[in-house]
């Protein structure tokens, strides 16, 4: 639930690179992780009212290192920009959650580092101590890290924005 922050921030982290590689592809790649795991998390909610024993939270498998290692991989064989974009944009979207984490704190049970090294501490994922989307959705609205990630990622958005609008008239 970091939107702006992932893709402003996230996008701004790769520096020169950016310009290097595909814009809406990184883009994706910023969000990849969410869109992979939020949905399978509260698709179980939905489904059976409780989390499953393996998806216990919504950081899972797109929050991996091995989705990671994976895009790579498959970026060095195909040699596909896309791909290294993907790749790029997941990469942020890791650090970031990490770097929140890590000023914010997180209980053992609920550490990316879970996730990011997932299998290396056991065949688990870090706990959601949330029951709803809307709890989630609360939770994260009360932690300045996001509140300062999300106005700084829409800063940094429309600025860019505004940038593309002036260089095309």
């Amino acid at each position: 639930m970091f939107i702006l922050g992932h893709t402003g921030i996230g996008s701004r982290m790769l520096g020169p690179l950016r310009e290097l590689l595909p814009a809406r592809w990184i883009l994706l790649g910023c969000l990849l992780p969410d869109l992979i795991d939020k949905p399978l998390f509260y698709g179980l909610l939905w489904l059976e009212g409780h989390p499953d024993r393996l998806i216990t939270g919504t950081r899972t498998f797109g929050h991996t290192g091995l989705l990671l290692l994976l895009l790579a991989c498959i970026a060095l064989v195909s040699r596909s920009r896309p791909v290294w974009a993907v790749a790029a944009g997941v990469l942020t979207h890791l650090l970031l959650d990490a770097t929140g984490e890590l000023l914010t704190g997180a209980e053992p049970d609920t550490t990316i580092w879970l996730a990011i090294f997932f299998p290396r501490f056991g065949v688990r994922f870090p706990v959601a101590h949330f029951a709803s989307l809307l709890e989630h959705l609360r939770l994260t609205s009360q932690s300045i890290y996001v509140i300062a990630g999300e106005l700084a990622g829409g800063a940094i958005l429309v600025r860019a924005w505004l940038l593309r609008r002036r260089a095309k008239a």
